[in-house]
């Protein structure tokens, strides 16, 4: 197996880290008062024609740019600050970390050594500074800068970690422990110190500490790659085969998550492009939202929106963020935004009916979703949509007719045909085409239990017991665990005098799955009842009583029972 993976600071990552906590600007503060960074631009900008000295305004929007990556912008903003006052530490400071979001890193060490200058008691400024050397391999003066920082600020924890990440870089094991522990000590939530642990215990052969090392950075971070794919070496080392095996199957299935926004992030830092680097970010947004990472997607896309305000795709996809922690008023402004860009976007139109369709305002809904349908015809999401709003509405004729539109634009859309099954199955003398959508459900997706058991029903309906049977068996062959197939076999069964204790077997077993379930108590007594085993119907009906103790059916059953017990 291959050595452990070293960690390394992503530029921009890094940057972004070092701003945020320099400058106490951080994401959560942006969510809170959803203001849109191109909102925040535009109000600085509009300040700024009155009196364009204004330092403080100037350095608010400069900071803004940097906060979604506009590096170019940033630089141009601070520049013009140096311009108005040449003593401004903080224009320097910022020049440094906007040439340094650049790569430029030895222009950004002249901006900082300018900032150190004119103000040198501001241990951000020097760590920034150390950064920057150790971007250039320039260890001993990034140590010197480091330590010059945490001499101002003992109780950073970001920079003793940094700290240790140059000691270990220079091969200074002890130093570079005592510097991660330090930080652990001041920030124990700090993952990437815990990583770092856990490479230096490697390293010596202290293979149990670097594991728990290992553990503890990913229980803080569960999307730290380096350290899921070195805990995977690190039993292999110490000879935990299976824990291995484990390790990096769980460490495959996060690189395939993480691969493609380390590589849309790669592209971007290449990008000159703004509107390039605009739909690059808008990428990423989408991403963390397909794997449900709500709050980094609106991150990524208010950057997407800040670098080109015009980019519909961040707007449509900010709104389902929006729509999706259940802030309606914004996902509804977002996605009126994305149709102002173009009218015609089907996914904005269906955002918009996403947000009516989840605040019950069905009309509403249908209106947009059928608007969807109009921009895109093979768009099936609005079909689905409306035909779930028709079936609530038990418009089954109507419902119908929109899910075989479905499955027409999308043959394989296996929660078309299914929903298509039921709109048949609510309606007169459709049994046979519902059977047939059933049927592709099952074609499709053989492991789609829901469809054998409105298969079964069918049958049952159409009284083809053994058909019924094979359906329900089905399910049960494939380690289902859905009491009411166990319920639907039991009565079943229960029609044949000669099938009873099967029947027994079934009832109980949905009884053991859901045993507070009055119906299975009810189906389990009417066995028992043809049975002739009273007392166990009696015990049996006493269980479905206790639960719904004011069903008329349960209550004339118990009498039946009584009067077998009577006699």
């Amino acid at each position: 197996m291959a050595i452990c993976k070293s960690f390394v600071w992503t530029k921009t990552g890094f940057f972004l880290l070092l701003f945020s906590s320099i400058v106490n600007l951080c994401w959560t503060r942006t969510s809170q008062i959803e203001i849109s960074f191109a909102d925040q631009i535009q109000n600085y900008r509009a300040q700024l024609e009155t009196n364009p000295n204004q330092v403080g305004i100037r350095l608010a929007l400069a900071r803004t740019y940097l906060l979604f990556e506009a590096f170019e912008q940033a630089m141009e903003e601070y520049l013009q600050i140096i311009a108005i006052d040449p003593k401004r530490a903080d224009g320097y400071f910022g020049l440094g970390l906007s040439l340094a979001g650049q790569e430029e890193f030895d222009k950004s060490i002249s901006a900082y050594q300018n900032a150190i200058d004119i103000s040198s008691d501001l241990p951000q400024y020097h760590a920034a500074l150390g950064r920057s050397y150790a971007q250039l391999y320039r260890y001993d003066q990034a140590e010197s800068a480091y330590r010059r920082a945490i001499d101002l600020k003992t109780d950073d924890a970001v920079f003793h970690h940094q700290l240790g990440v140059v000691y270990a870089q220079q091969g200074k094991k002890d130093e570079a422990i005592y510097q991660q522990k330090q930080a652990i000590d001041i920030q124990p939530q700090i993952s990437q110190a815990y990583h770092q642990l856990g490479l230096l215990y490697g390293q010596q052969n202290l293979w149990d500490k670097a594991v728990s090392a290992y553990l503890t950075a990913l229980k803080q971070n569960p999307e730290l790659v380096e350290s899921s794919y070195n805990l995977a070496q690190a039993y292999f080392r110490q000879g935990k085969m299976e824990e291995a095996k484990q390790q990096m199957s769980r460490y495959q299935e996060l690189k395939s998550q993480i691969d493609p926004i380390n590589k849309l992030r790669g592209a971007f830092q290449q990008s000159h492009d703004q509107l390039e680097r605009a739909a690059i970010k808008s990428n990423i947004g989408r991403i963390y939202l397909q794997h449900k990472k709500i709050r980094e997607a609106i991150i990524e896309y208010q950057k997407a929106i800040g670098l080109n305000p015009k980019q519909v795709e961040a707007h449509n996809g900010i709104g389902l963020a929006y729509t999706m922690t259940q802030k309606y008023d914004l996902a509804i402004s977002a996605q009126q935004r994305a149709l102002e860009l173009d009218q015609n976007l089907a996914e904005a139109h269906a955002g918009l009916g996403l947000v009516y369709f989840l605040t019950n305002q069905q009309e509403m809904a249908l209106k947009c979703y059928r608007r969807a349908i109009d921009s895109r015809l093979d768009f099936v999401d609005p079909y689905l949509k409306i035909g779930q709003i028709l079936l609530d509405q038990r418009r089954y004729t109507e419902a119908s007719q929109i899910y075989r539109s479905a499955t027409e634009i999308a043959s394989t859309n296996v929660e078309a045909y299914y929903n298509l099954g039921l709109a048949y199955d609510y309606q007169e003398n459709m049994a046979d085409l519902a059977l047939d959508a059933y049927k592709r459900v099952a074609e499709l997706d053989p492991e789609y239990h829901q469809a054998y058991y409105q298969m079964g029903q069918i049958y049952e309906d159409k009284n083809n017991f053994e058909e019924a049977e094979k359906a329900y068996l089905t399910i049960v062959q494939r380690g289902s665990k859905v009491p009411q197939v166990y319920q639907a076999l039991a009565q079943l069964y229960g029609k044949n005098q000669e099938q009873l204790n099967q029947a027994v077997s079934y009832a109980q077993k949905a009884i053991e799955l859901s045993p507070e379930s009055a119906s299975c108590y009810n189906t389990l007594a009417l066995i028992y009842f043809r049975l002739g085993d009273y007392l166990q119907a009696e015990s049996a009906i006493k269980k479905a009583l206790s639960f719904s103790p004011e069903s008329s059916v349960y209550q004339e059953g118990w009498r039946q029972i009584q009067q077998k017990l009577d006699k």
